[in-house]
């Protein structure tokens, strides 16, 4: 197994020094710098499985460099340490996973040694224990739970609803607690096991809906399907029998494909998507505007919703391209009848440019973070119950 390899930054040598050496003693290659331009080019040169990130320096904060990792698609864990307050730090951490980076932590200087080591050596044994053997055990005995982040709408009345919520798959490990997808989602796909991973969540899923409806939630579900499934002939069949068994209706069900899935198999997907729609399932293209054929895609493929990418939602109240371009698609969507639904939203001042340019379907953090299954029930009910 390759070693893993800890990247930092931090602009006190003595900060520098101590995380090699603690990092170093625990197993870790270790690259220090100070320089924002050289921890720039050594994320793609170093390819670090774990980043320490001071927020406070002269050239560059940290803030500015999560929004770099987060650019790039950086899937390196993310320890932020720093001596400003712990409240900074927690907002810090919860902006980090906003972004879609893989947060180990947050810690204040002086740095605590003991907390460190255990975190990074935590953090090792969770990358040797995750293998094709423990993940296909972890499936077969349902450690793979789905989180909900809850989509809001805006209803007729003018006021935002919870209507709506996707599934994110999270690991439920007996040893390290939850595991976030990007340590386990790329593993399924090398190994074949995402197919058998993907139908678990849409079982558990759609078990879940059951559940909501006897507590009185109507609530519609987003799951991911992946590329993989589009080689899947059986697959709608095997979706149609699952929501008949538990007696749920076909529409409450949104299937999410990225538009790089659609394109490993153009003709397939087309058979495939095709049929998922005449059985009454919703169809969502996600992460819209981030491929060269988005629009090849929506022309050819029966979508029920166009999915926003993060990226422009996050810029485009302070950036005149990104804005541009999610009023573009807003329009597209429009004008071709289907559901414009904006995820990364963080900020109220994003919510409201969204709704003046009537986009009536939005997630993101500003609402609430992915939800465990317990937590669903209360927080939606207190949500909608504060908006009547």
């Amino acid at each position: 197994m390759a070693q893993d390899r800890l990247l930092s930054i931090d602009d006190e040598p003595a900060i520098c020094e101590l995380i090699k050496s603690v990092a170093e003693d625990v197993g870790y290659a270790v690259r220090t710098m100070s320089d924002p331009d050289e921890f720039r080019e050594a994320i793609g040169s170093f390819d670090p499985t774990v980043i320490v990130l001071d927020l406070q320096m002269p050239r560059a904060d940290g803030v500015e460099l999560l929004r770099h990792l987060a650019k790039v698609e950086c899937h390196a864990q993310v320890l932020v340490v720093s001596g400003v307050d712990s409240k900074v730090l927690e907002t810090v951490k919860r902006l980090g996973i906003a972004h879609g980076l893989n947060m180990l932590g947050a810690l204040r200087k002086p740095v605590p040694v003991a907390e460190l080591a255990a975190l990074l050596r935590d953090n090792m044994e969770v990358n040797e224990e995750i293998n094709e053997e423990s993940l296909a055990k972890a499936i077969e005995a349902g450690e793979i739970t789905p989180y909900y982040q809850p989509k809001i709408h805006l209803t007729e009345s003018g006021v935002w609803k919870i209507e709506a919520v996707e599934a994110l798959a999270r690991w439920q490990h007996p040893r390290h607690g939850l595991v976030m997808p990007d340590v386990f989602i790329p593993l399924a796909e090398e190994t074949g096991l995402i197919a058998a991973l993907t139908k678990r969540v849409f079982a558990t899923v759609i078990k879940q809906i059951r559940e909501w409806s006897a507590a009185g939630l109507d609530l519609s579900a987003a799951v991911n399907l992946s590329a993989s499934i589009l080689d899947d002939l059986q697959f709608p069949d095997q979706l149609l029998s699952l929501v008949r068994e538990h007696g749920i209706a076909e529409q409450r069900i949104i299937v999410e494909i990225t538009e790089s899935g659609v394109m490993s198999d153009v003709a397939r997907a087309m058979d495939i998507l095709s049929r998922l729609r005449i059985m009454g399932f919703r169809l969502s293209i996600d992460d819209f505007g981030t491929g060269y054929s988005s629009l090849v895609q929506l022309y050819r493929m029966p979508f029920n919703e166009v999915k926003i990418d993060k990226s422009f939602i996050m810029e485009a109240v302070n950036n005149k391209e990104a804005e541009t371009i999610v009023c573009s698609i807003l329009g597209l969507a429009d004008s071709l009848g289907l559901t414009a639904c904006a995820e990364g939203v963080e900020t109220q001042k994003t919510l409201d440019f969204l709704r003046a340019h009537n986009c009536n379907t939005v997630q993101g953090y500003l609402i609430s973070a992915p939800l465990p299954p317990n937590a669903v029930v209360q927080f939606i009910r207190k949500w909608n119950s504060d908006k009547d």
